[in-house]
């Protein structure tokens, strides 16, 4: 039966008090690795309510978001990762565990270098950078699009909540603008497929690096 283990420890001395540009670079990734489990968790959400018939007006632009901040968040992941390995802290370390090295961590770097391109390409597409010109091309195609939105009021007049459901349409538009093109559906199944294949790497990443130079500091 799988068991977990927890520990505490102080994080001034996990982390010796920002001083090593090495546990400094694993402190940025362990949070970049959390925002992506996140995102991913979020999506896998949305996915099995609608698949028991629960539908909110908010989840197409939900699926957009968590799509386009987990492939920014993996561009975002490589580059901590390239960090770490630049560190003279880890080409020390990492000469004493080449088992590590070969069966973890170089495998983690050789996708990143086959896939990136592609994954900054996906990311663009589903709006990871919002352009002017962009939603300068979703505005001027809607005259045909009904969008909607709710001011929630409270008793005394003032503004409770704005909900801005319209923008589902607008980032429709600007993924289109983005795709040139190409087939949504196929763009988004292959970007679905690659952030659960990206994400595979990213955990074995993390924890061989949380295992090498973290786990101990917290203590027994």
């Amino acid at each position: 039966m799988a068991k977990s283990i927890t520990r505490h420890g102080n994080l001034g001395f996990v982390f010796d008090e920002g001083n090593s540009v090495l546990l400094n670079a694993i402190a940025r990734l362990c949070i970049l690795y959390e925002d992506i489990r996140l995102e991913l968790n979020q999506l896998r959400q949305i996915q099995e309510r609608r698949a028991a018939g629960e539908v909110l007006d908010s989840d197409d632009f939900q699926v957009t978001y968590f799509m386009r901040r987990a492939l920014v968040t993996l561009v975002e992941f490589r580059r901590a990762l390239t960090r770490i390995r630049g560190t003279q802290e880890f080409k020390h370390a990492i000469a004493f565990h080449p088992k590590m090295e070969k069966d973890d961590l170089l495998p983690v770097e050789q996708f990143f270098q086959q896939h990136e391109a592609r994954i900054k390409e996906l990311r663009n597409e589903f709006g990871g950078h919002l352009q002017e010109a962009s939603v300068k091309f979703a505005t001027g195609h809607v005259s045909d699009v009904s969008g909607k939105i709710t001011m929630n009021l409270r008793t005394e007049g003032w503004t409770m909540g704005l909900e801005c459901d319209f923008v589902s349409q607008l980032m429709a538009g600007i993924i289109t603008s983005k795709l040139a093109g190409k087939d949504y559906k196929g763009e988004l199944g292959e970007a679905i497929e690659m952030m659960g294949t990206a994400f595979g790497h990213v955990q074995v990443a993390t924890v061989a690096l949380v295992y090498m130079f973290l786990w101990d500091r917290f203590g027994k």
